[in-house]
């Protein structure tokens, strides 16, 4: 019996001793865990700030290329309007070039010009009372040959038929009035009353314009030279856009496209393009290479 007593006390010991072993050993591993896990959430203050330093770096990058990518589009669409504005000038240019000089001065010549034309008129006194038998002789300046002689009627009227359309002279002689010499080139239409007075002389009435002014040769080398220029500053205006995209040299594309201007596209709508595109080229002008580069 006594045996048996010590037995059950033994393993009870035993059994104890083991529990206390696996408690003892559950509290050593909950311990190291605790420290392991300690370590892992120490983190050293350089390696922080250099991931952030890092991170800050790979951001402003990244906005610098958005950046740079946003103004190389602005600039690409800054050249297209400048191209598309000069071409508008080149089309102007080339509409105002198309018809022909030479025709074009052959219709202002022949519009309204016959080759034969009656003269024809009415010779009066200072007082507006007719004055019939007047000597009317009909000459040409350039040959100097009389075409025809007339008088007038009872109304003071005269009428030379079918006179070639030319520099002539009219003269009008009758006894007790100066005779009156008028250098004309006649239109078709009844040339001006003329005014007899009493006396003797001669009287010289030259109605010829001299044609120092504008005429229809001076409007036709206008219209070229318009229509050439026009051309001119067109191909300008693609060669500043063909700098827009190379984008080395600002000044000097502003320029170009300035001088692009003057190909006045279909009247307003060319420039307007134009003058879009050297505002943005403005905004983007850090992309060009002698400014502040990519």
């Amino acid at each position: 019996m006594v045996t048996n007593d010590a037995d059950i006390e033994s393993r009870r010991k035993a059994l104890k001793a083991r529990v206390q072993a696996q408690i003892e050993a559950s509290r050593e591993a909950k311990i190291e865990r605790q420290a392991v896990a300690a370590e892992e959430l120490v983190v050293d203050e350089s390696d922080l700030n250099a991931a952030i330093q890092e991170a800050n770096e790979d951001f402003n990058e990244h906005m610098a290329s958005m950046e740079r990518s946003n103004a190389s589009q602005l600039r690409t669409l800054a050249a297209s309007l400048i191209l598309v504005g000069s071409i508008l000038g080149m089309a102007s240019g080339g509409l105002i070039l198309q018809g022909n000089p030479d025709d074009l001065i052959t219709s202002f010549n022949v519009i309204g010009n016959d080759e034969n034309v009656d003269v024809s008129g009415v010779a009066l006194e200072p007082e507006g009372t007719a004055l019939e038998n007047i000597e009317v002789e009909l000459m040409s300046r350039d040959t100097q040959e009389v075409i025809g002689i007339t008088t007038t009627d009872e109304n003071g009227y005269f009428w030379f038929k079918s006179i070639d359309i030319t520099e002539l002279q009219l003269t009008f002689t009758l006894d007790g009035y100066t005779t009156v010499e008028r250098i004309f080139i006649p239109d078709g239409a009844q040339i001006r009353t003329v005014t007899m007075q009493p006396g003797n002389g001669t009287v010289v009435e030259n109605e010829i314009v001299p044609k120092d002014g504008w005429n229809a040769e001076d409007a036709v080398a206008l219209s070229t030279a318009v229509g050439v220029l026009t051309v001119l500053t067109g191909l300008i205006g693609v060669q500043a856009a063909v700098e827009a995209r190379r984008a080395k040299h600002y000044r000097r594309t502003q320029y170009l496209a300035g001088f692009a201007l003057f190909s006045r596209g279909l009247i307003i709508f060319g420039p307007a393009l134009i003058l879009a595109g050297m505002v943005m080229l403005m905004i983007s002008r850090q992309q060009f290479a002698d400014v502040g580069g990519e």
